[in-house]
């Protein structure tokens, strides 16, 4: 005989079924987090960072969005990005200026997304740019990678649409120009220069992967910064958390180690993904580390461009530090406050894309550019 269940039926026989080895699974990831996270702490591999108090500082926030909405079988984008400066002066926060960059257009579905990401970065160089230029902070934060990854780029044996390697292209001209131009001026080639950082929330098993190796040795140490300091003889007990870690998962695992205004040991991106492009820039250095500002925020992933001995623990927790401070709001998407403000002013993109859309659909009923284009043909002819 069969049975018939309705799926009220069958989801309380599966809870009843899987409940208690959903809980034994948790509360055994729970131990090994417990049992992990004081071995990388002894090892110097999760640090504390102290916040400064008060905060005196000029900082920039620099968000991107895109937005897209479909018309005639493929898109539209719409894809901006908009900076908000801030004074802090003994603690008291007022905001100094503003810019904004936009770019909308028609796309097809291939690679958009990519396409997407790399307008991002290419816009929040752009507006990084310009506040370099005019002196406007001494922090700019961009909520980009400030690297491309290898994925990005093109694959040069298919022959595909060719809107994705000209933005490829331009954004990879932008960085180097970036780079090329005001390197001189930034930190810390510039003790009192601009520091640029690049603020993500992927690659959580950066630093993960760089703790199963054997940083005993030659190979697995040229990961972490030289200039921070690891206690060589507590990485012994590391040699058996790579079970512990694949049992727990990369992403709740740097949830576990790391608390309230901690971070990690910074590691070279470089050498732990060395085809990062432009290649140009990623020979500077590029320095990676995850830090968690609260206990309510999720960790993020820091970029820096440069080495050591340039890039010392120091100046590292001074800008970790002061990077903390200025996020005052948790949750699971906090960032420092000018990078909130200036996410705020991209509320307006949807709403705008939608109005450009209906207008572009009514354009292309009416067709009547296309009559004025088209009037004086026949003439020129």
């Amino acid at each position: 005989m069969t049975t018939n269940r309705t799926l009220a039926q069958t989801l309380a026989v599966q809870s009843q079924v899987h409940l208690p080895g959903t809980v034994g699974r948790l509360l055994k990831q729970i131990r090994d987090l417990e049992r992990v996270a004081p071995l990388f702490v002894k090892a110097g591999l999760v640090r504390a960072v102290e916040r400064p108090n008060p905060i005196d500082t000029r900082a920039s926030g620099i968000a991107t969005h895109s937005s897209t909405t479909k018309t005639i079988g493929g898109f539209l984008y719409g894809a901006a990005a908009a900076r908000c400066d801030l004074l802090v002066e003994h603690n008291a926060v007022s905001t100094a200026g503003q810019d904004s960059a936009c770019e909308i257009d028609d796309i097809n579905y291939e690679n958009q997304s990519m396409r997407l990401a790399l307008a991002a970065i290419r816009q929040a160089y752009e507006l990084a740019d310009r506040a370099v230029v005019e002196e406007r902070s001494r922090l700019i934060f961009l909520d980009t990678a400030l690297v491309m990854d290898r994925s990005m780029v093109p694959p040069a044996s298919r022959a595909g649409e060719p809107g994705y390697p000209a933005a490829y292209a331009a954004t990879r001209e932008t960085i180097e120009s970036f780079w090329a131009r005001h390197r001189e001026r930034l930190f810390p080639w510039n003790p009192s220069g601009p520091v640029i950082v690049g603020l993500a929330s992927q690659r959580f098993g950066a630093i993960i992967q760089s703790a199963q190796q054997d940083l005993r040795l030659q190979d697995g140490r040229s990961q972490i910064l030289p200039t921070e300091t690891v206690n060589r003889e507590a990485l012994a007990a590391l040699d058996g958390v790579r079970e512990a870690i694949l049992g727990v998962g990369e992403r709740r695992f740097v949830h576990g180690i790391l608390g309230s205004f901690t971070r990690t040991a910074a590691f070279r991106m470089n050498v732990h993904a060395p085809r990062m492009e432009p290649v140009n820039v990623v020979e500077l250095g590029v320095i990676g580390l995850h830090f968690r500002a609260g206990q309510t925020t999720e960790p993020r992933l820091m970029q820096l461009v440069g080495d050591a001995p340039a890039w010392t623990t120091e100046a590292i927790d001074e800008i970790v530090g002061l990077t903390m401070a200025l996020t005052a709001v948790g949750g699971a998407a906090a960032t420092p406050l000018p990078v909130q403000l200036a996410e705020r002013e991209l509320t307006a993109l949807g709403p705008f894309l939608e109005h450009y859309s209906r207008s572009v659909a009514g354009e292309l009923k009416r067709r009547e550019i296309e009559s004025i284009w088209l009037s004086d043909f026949d003439l020129a002819t």
